[in-house]
């Protein structure tokens, strides 16, 4: 593209060149035609003087005639130089005109070649143009992002849990530009302009906060007690929206919580149920299909899996007091975050289920609000053998104290995993020191990034440390 434009410019070039000489060529065709009229009209006037001269020859005188003769000659010799120059005129007129219409057609190509240079050159400002709109795009994504795409960490110092995971501290700022996956966004901090990806758990925006709100307010049905409240609430939506910023920030969770519940309500999502033998496993459950298997279940289902559950459908199964008597032994919990009211119900059904061994809690689905008071609800658990609390990003050093209690307390647990979340190596080493008391523990599964000053600063832990996991995977 490039090359041509350069050819276009040459063209223009020549064509200016060519125009300036057609007009020389004119000008000296003009002077050559009145100068042939001339030198013919010259002719003529010789031509009659050497008629004279030859009948005054014929006379008797003839040193004159001698002159004459060599008069003559010498007027014969003007008469040929001067009638080999006209034709030399009229040939280069000849030329001249050949040429001129060899000009002619040159000046039509050049013509063209202008039309097709237009053509080319608006096809060139189009893709310029194309190009500029896509670097704006770019540049305001990078630059200017839009209120709707900001986001902030309200609670919460978080250190990238995963290589392509950047880190950020309470009240940074963060672009978000990718909800692709509903747990794991893609965005950039505005403070350090690092790039990678962000558990939306962790973030919240006041705009975003403000449609949640309006979507608990439009919305069908509400099962969160707090929620029911502040819909309820006669006071103006001004208090209500006070009252749901209270509830926020007393409960990070909720966030992620309600966010999940109107997506899976905007898109129309439909769950499915399957029934093994002896395990339930629901997805994307509905409260009524949570109410039909409550219906459903019997002693030999010994597994629930619950994945990607709405606030409704986990309060309609956990608050059953049906799973208080069944013979339960697994209760698994993905990408269903539990709010502080879920918590309360989950709790109540570890302290009246006494044959429940495992319970898994992962994956964005529980904040340090529900690991103390699940930790509570174990002290004096007799029967829970497996706490699996991995990939939660809002388990921070506020649980650590409570994890470490539970230890001490607890004779029950013989494996905890407590990998990939935000708890710092301060309450890891806690956590560590625990284990000298308690002798039950087999297994006790950490974040590789906390070994190293473990081993550096906790004496006792050559003692412990064959109960201490910091492999990699959950």
């Amino acid at each position: 593209m490039r090359f041509k434009v350069m050819n276009n410019e040459c063209f223009a070039e020549e064509i200016k060149l060519a125009d300036g000489e057609e007009q020389e060529l004119r000008t000296l065709l003009d002077y050559k035609e009145g100068s042939i009229f001339e030198q013919d009209k010259q002719l003529n006037i010789i031509k009659k003087r050497k008629e004279y001269i030859e009948r005054r020859l014929e006379t008797p005188e003839s040193k004159l005639k001698v002159k004459l003769v060599t008069r003559g000659k010498l007027i014969n010799k003007i008469f040929k130089s001067k009638k080999s120059e006209t034709q030399y005129f009229r040939t280069s007129l000849l030329m001249k005109a050949g040429r001129e219409e060899a000009l002619v057609e040159y000046k039509k190509e050049i013509e063209l070649l202008q039309e097709d240079i237009s053509i080319t050159s608006e096809q060139l400002l189009m893709i310029q143009k194309g190009n500029v709109e896509k670097k704006d795009q770019c540049t305001q994504s990078l630059d200017t992002p839009t209120a709707e795409s900001i986001y902030t960490s309200p609670c919460i110092d978080y250190h990238a849990l995963w290589s392509n995971e950047i880190s950020f501290s309470e009240g940074e700022q963060l672009e978000i530009y990718d909800k692709e996956d509903s747990f794991v966004w893609k965005g950039r901090s505005l403070v350090s302009g690092d790039e990678g990806y962000i558990p939306s758990s962790c973030v919240y925006s006041m705009l975003e906060s403000l449609q949640l709100l309006e979507f608990i307010l439009s919305g069908e049905e509400v099962s969160l007690p707090i929620l029911q409240k502040i819909r309820n609430d006669s006071s103006s939506n001004d208090e209500k929206a006070s009252l749901f910023l209270e509830t926020i920030n007393d409960d990070p969770i909720m966030i992620s919580a309600l966010r999940q519940d109107k997506e899976q309500h905007d898109k129309g999502v439909t769950g499915s149920v399957d029934w093994d033998s002896d395990s339930v496993t629901l997805i994307f459950p509905s409260p009524v299909q949570c109410n039909e298997v409550i219906s459903n279940i019997n002693n030999n289902h010994k597994v629930i899996y619950l994945h990607y559950s709405s606030t409704n459908s986990t309060v309609s199964l956990l608050s059953s007091t049906k799973l208080h008597t069944l013979n339960l032994r697994r209760l698994e919990m993905w990408c269903t975050p539990l709010t502080n009211d879920c918590i309360q119900y989950l709790c109540i059904l570890l302290t009246n289920n006494k044959i429940i061994q495992e319970l898994v809690i992962s994956v964005h689905s529980i904040s340090d609000r529900g690991v103390i008071n699940i930790c509570q609800a174990l002290e004096h658990n007799s029967t829970l053998t497996s706490l699996g609390l991995s990939n939660n990003p809002l388990i921070t050093s506020t649980s650590g104290q409570a994890l470490s209690h539970l230890l001490l307390n607890n004779s029950s647990l013989d494996k905890l995993n407590l990998r990939k979340t935000s708890l710092s190596t301060e309450s890891i080493l806690l956590i560590l020191q625990s284990l000298m008391d308690n002798k039950k523990i087999r297994r006790l599964m950490l974040d590789k990034r906390h070994k190293e000053t473990c081993i550096n600063t906790y004496p006792n832990y050559h003692l412990i440390q064959d109960r201490a996991d910091w492999t990699s995977d959950w």
